[in-house]
């Protein structure tokens, strides 16, 4: 029975005229109907894409669907193949073992793998800029490996998936009916190869003795990276078949062993007995009409079109590009913008050479090491500077170089003599290294004879950046504090700042979006206030812990249009505006009247007595 699921739902299905296929290349998928039936509860679910378990927990993705009102017929691939969608764009070149490759692989896609045998190195220069599928074959090919694909994820790689259990398919024992074809349309038994230091090998196949068979000759091998005679016989060995294509398939009645198994194929009345291995099954519930493919290849398979899938680059689209190269005397690294630049790494034995190229501007610069000299060369189509132990050319520069410290100093000078008089200038750059500090200065004595300096001297633990103008542009990250003389500050916008101690003089509007507070502490004896025209002026408004609030002003202090409210209570209620009191001037110890008028007139009085 299967499983099928479709988002969050999971149901069994009842299926009918099931088959699994089943390759060598690690391609599984299964095919089956199903049919509308109310025991049927995961026919309602069954979708493309929706994903398909079998009774071993092998998971497939259903790729071709069709149906009607009644039935419907799938074919699923196993989930391995969803690996075509996951692309790796970097580079991961070099000589690895087969693991470290894989690994960089299978990184992020959830899959696992289990090496049993492939083990040494090989060099792949620029492996990567794939999609998962076509990598790991490509490893396969490269590792001369095969993979098993398991539940659960798992990816098996040995040398020769499959093992010798001695068994028989044999004519009117086992076998129904058995067909079989050979091609020989591509067949090659001889090619040259071409190497390093001059190695010039042609190797001949042993079928090339065969009858009707003779010397067919492939397209030569060319390989710098190949240096011994044995290694270019075993690389030529490798490109020539051993046999011409053969494809038997025999429909059997009962399918013993898994692909990969070597059997033994026996049938009397065609002469053939000899053991080859099962390269793919086709298996019923109930075996009937199973078949089974043996012998050295197979033919070509849907999957054929997920397991050769091929990176197709355009040049207009990629902007960079790279490569590595390791032989055993060398490594080549480099790096291209394509139209742009070139950098390039060669390092030898004896040597490292490294080198920018400018294309645009025809510039370049190259610098060579070796165990006696450095040389260096900068091209603009004018200038080429060459430093080695025993002689220095160009009197204006200087590069000093021991195990202890690294100098560099670069000296300018100029002179313009005119009608006006003569002025001369003179600039100077340096950079020392040692194990302990690195220090860069740039000087100039302009014509007034003023010398205008700036330093960078780093250490350990400091580094000092001394110039008359600093500019830092963009955004500036101060994980500590500033402290110093900071002089004047132009900035826009300052956020969560916390000024102490400091005098703030501020000619324009201040906006405050909550409290003003003064004075951090409600019994400080000292005033804390709001002056108007300066402290001692007669126009503020001061607080003490001994005197309270105090509103003071040379002209008094007035309330308009409104209340004046005191602990909750108005003194004065008022609903026009206008309103205000007048007193008749009286002295307090006389008594007096307090008028209450508006813009009216007179509204009445109050007499005031002693």
């Amino acid at each position: 029975m299967l499983i099928v699921t479709n988002g969050s739902q999971i149901e069994p299905i009842q299926e009918a005229n099931y088959e699994k296929y089943e390759e060598l290349n690690g391609a599984l998928r299964i095919s089956f109907s199903s049919f509308l039936h109310e025991k049927n509860p995961g026919h309602s679910l069954l979708d493309f894409e929706t994903i398909i378990e079998d009774e071993d927990g092998h998971e497939y993705v259903v790729k071709d669907y069709s149906g009607d009102s009644f039935s419907k017929k799938a074919t699923a691939v196993h989930i391995y193949f969803s690996l075509a969608d996951d692309y790796k764009y970097d580079i991961y070149g070099g000589t690895r073992t087969f693991s470290d490759f894989m690994s960089y692989v299978l990184a992020g896609t959830g899959w696992t793998f289990i090496n049993v045998d492939v083990d040494s190195y090989q060099l792949l220069p620029n492996f990567g800029e794939g999609n998962t599928i076509v990598l790991i074959e490509q490893l396969c090919a490269v590792f001369n490996c095969e993979r098993q694909i398991l539940p659960g994820k798992v990816i098996r790689f040995s040398k020769q998936i499959g093992v010798d259990n001695d068994i028989q398919f044999r004519y009117r024992h086992n076998i129904e009916t058995l067909s079989y074809s050979v091609n020989t349309a591509s067949l090659k038994t001889q090619i040259r190869g071409y190497g390093a230091e001059g190695i010039d090998i042609t190797y001949t196949s042993p079928l090339a003795n065969a009858p009707r068979i003779g010397i067919r000759i492939a397209d030569p091998i060319h390989d710098d990276s190949i240096e011994t005679v044995d290694e270019m016989t075993a690389r030529l060995a490798k490109e020539l078949p051993e046999a011409p294509e053969t494809n038997i398939k025999v429909k059997v009645t009962t399918v013993d062993g898994d692909v990969g198994d070597a059997v033994w194929l026996i049938h009397e009345e065609l002469e053939i007995e000899y053991q080859t291995r099962i390269l793919s099954k086709k298996t019923r519930r109930d075996y009937s009409n199973s078949e089974v493919d043996v012998g050295n290849t197979q033919a070509k398979s849907i999957m054929d079109a997920l397991l050769n899938q091929r990176a197709t680059i355009n040049a207009n689209d990629k902007r960079y590009r790279s490569k590595f190269e390791q032989t055993n005397d060398r490594i080549d690294l480099e790096v291209e913008e394509i139209g742009v630049s070139i950098a390039a790494i060669n390092i030898r034995a004896d040597s490292i050479t490294q080198s920018v190229t400018d294309l645009n501007n025809n510039l370049s610069s190259k610098i060579t090491q070796t165990a006696t000299e450095i040389r260096s060369e900068v091209t603009s189509q004018v200038t080429t500077i060459n430093n080695n132990i025993q002689t220095v050319r160009n009197d204006v520069s200087v590069v000093s170089q021991t195990a202890s410290q690294i100098q560099s100093t670069v000296t300018s000078q100029q002179t313009q003599i005119n009608g006006l008089g003569n002025r001369m200038s003179n600039a100077e750059s340096s950079i020392t290294q040692n194990a302990y500090q690195i220090q860069s200065k740039v000087s100039v004595t302009d014509f007034t004879g003023n010398n205008v300096v700036s330093m960078i001297n780093q250490t350990a633990t400091t580094i000092d950046i001394q110039a008359s103008k600093i500019n830092l542009v963009g955004a500036v990250n101060v994980l500590s504090e500033i402290t110093g003389q900071l002089g004047t500050i132009n900035a826009g916008t300052i956020n969560g700042v916390q000024i102490n101690s400091a005098n703030i003089n501020i000619s324009d509007d201040i906006k405050i979006g909550n409290w003003l507070e003064l004075g951090a502490k409600w019994n400080d004896p000292g005033v804390k206030g709001i002056s108007f025209g300066g402290r001692g002026q007669g126009n503020q408004i001061s607080w003490s812990s001994m005197g309270g609030i105090e509103l003071s002003s040379d002209a008094g202090v007035k309330v308009k249009y409104g209340p004046l409210w005191i602990e909750n209570e108005s003194a004065v209620v008022s609903n026009y505006v206008g309103m205000h009191l007048v007193w008749n001037g009286s002295s307090a110890n006389a008594g007096g009247r307090l008028y209450v008028r508006n813009y009216s007139g007179e509204i009445g009085y109050l007499e005031l007595k002693k």
